[in-house]
């Protein structure tokens, strides 16, 4: 019989679970319940430091609950929490990665600290959106419930996607057919341009898949309706591709191969005045707003600087966004394809003074690149962090300063730790930015300055 018992939920995690004291003394992690509410709980999983439970009954809410227990959004882990308490939440969480794993002291973390920037149009601001194919439905995952689930009531993606889902549903619907594991939706509501993924996770030959892709296509008219769909909202399709992952280390990192199915491969979009290719695959940010205002931070910390490191450039959207004329800016990316972007991108705005290369940042001898002094490095990592080689390769080299773009507060204190610990740079500017209303995702710009 599963264990039951009355907790008072006394904190957040950085995952935006909650946390309580159970009887035993041990910690009970529980999803989609605020700190001070009471409530009954049921274990679901027992470990040895801690036990994971769930809610059967919400005995008293917290005023800063905005949905009643129950109502869960899919891919919004923090829907049920007020747009205020969220901002306090994720500012309180960047300062205790900072306190507990960076074991800064407090007082130069108060010194450095900037209030979080908020969003101003937190609703509908997603331009990425993936969808699971469930009964020819698109679904999103619950991140409470781990289930694929209608998105119904949509907060997050842009209302244009929500009307190509009708138009791709109401196709497979019709025509039921098993080609299909997900569907990628992407686009700009500034270019007006749509980018479209249809993602098969069939094990037949990729000459095979494709050809039942066509068929099943063209017998339907998926584009046409797709394409109708997107000109009635005052959207133009751009292009539509194939990504065939037929192993699960491809479906794991969203990879495979891809084949070009209508129009082009990318979709086109306005950041900072520069125009950007976006292509089936790449990342770019999915909220541009926020994250205009994230480079203009970038902007800011690099303008005095005679050249820019853009370590993890990606397709160059933050270097080419944030490089001024007598700059030099030299990106590094390991990925071929984002690199080949970030030359087109370059050439797209007629900027002649960036250098975009193929290598692994931790495997650069910086010193080779001849970059004139003073040099700025930013890095804008993965969610895992910098590599504990390149940290150290920062150290020996010793840009003047060095801009951190963080989405994962818990790595970007470990990895300032090691930094702050050379003696070598002061922690100059935290600043927490709001890129992901509704979930317990944060992004943080951070400036280091040589001592």
């Amino acid at each position: 019989m599963a264990l039951k018992e009355r907790v008072t939920i006394t904190a957040l995690t950085n995952e935006g679970l909650g946390v309580a004291d159970l009887k035993s003394g041990k910690k009970v992690f529980v999803p989609a319940v605020l700190p001070g509410e009471v409530c009954d709980i049921e274990i679901v999983s027992e470990g040895s430091s801690y036990d994971e439970g769930i809610c059967t009954d919400l005995v008293t809410p917290s005023p800063d609950r905005i949905l009643s227990y129950g109502n869960f959004v899919p891919g919004a882990d923090l829907a049920h929490l007020s747009y205020e308490a969220s901002l306090n939440y994720k500012e309180d969480k960047v300062r205790n990665c900072l306190l507990r794993i960076g074991h800064i002291p407090e007082d130069d973390i108060d010194a450095a600290m900037k209030p979080i920037v908020r969003c101003d149009s937190p609703l509908n601001y997603r331009n990425h959106m993936q969808y699971r194919l469930v009964g020819g439905k698109l679904c999103l995952i619950n991140n409470i419930t781990k289930m694929a689930e209608n998105p119904g009531n949509p907060i997050l993606e842009y209302e244009i996607f929500t009307k190509i889902r009708e138009a791709v549903e109401s196709i497979f619907l019709n025509n039921p057919a098993n080609l299909f594991e997900e569907v990628v939706m992407r686009g700009s509501v500034r270019t007006r341009d749509i980018l479209i993924e249809f993602v098969s996770g069939l094990n037949a030959s990729h000459r095979t898949i494709f050809d039942n892709v066509r068929r099943y296509a063209d017998g339907t008219k998926l584009f046409y309706n797709i394409s109708t769909a997107c000109q009635q909202a005052g959207f133009r399709l751009s292009g539509v591709t194939l990504r065939m992952s037929t192993t699960d280390e491809d479906k794991r990192t969203r990879s495979g191969a891809r084949v070009l199915l209508y129009g082009n491969d990318y979709y086109e979009e306005i950041l900072l005045s520069h125009k950007f290719r976006i292509h089936a695959g790449a990342f770019f940010q999915v909220n541009i707003p926020q994250a205009e205002l994230l480079y203009l931070a970038a902007h800011e910390f690099t303008k005095d600087a005679a050249s820019i490191l853009d370590l993890y450039c990606g397709t160059g959207s933050i270097g080419l966004s944030i490089l001024r004329p007598g700059q030099k800016l030299t990106g590094i990316e390991t990925v071929p394809e984002a690199i080949r972007a970030a030359k087109e991108n370059a050439l797209l705005n007629g900027i002649s003074n960036a250098t975009f290369l193929i290598k692994a940042a931790e495997k650069t001898d910086f010193s080779l690149l001849t970059l004139p002094d003073p040099m700025a490095v930013v890095v804008d990592p993965p969610r895992k962090g910098l590599a504990p080689m390149l940290v150290k390769k920062l150290i020996e080299q010793q840009p003047y300063k060095i801009c951190y773009i963080s989405c994962d507060p818990a790595t970007l204190a470990r990895d300032l730790k090691l930094l702050l610990d050379s003696g070598l740079y002061k922690l100059t500017s935290v600043r927490p930015y709001d890129m992901f209303p509704w979930t317990h995702h944060i992004e943080t710009v951070v400036l280091l300055t040589k001592v």
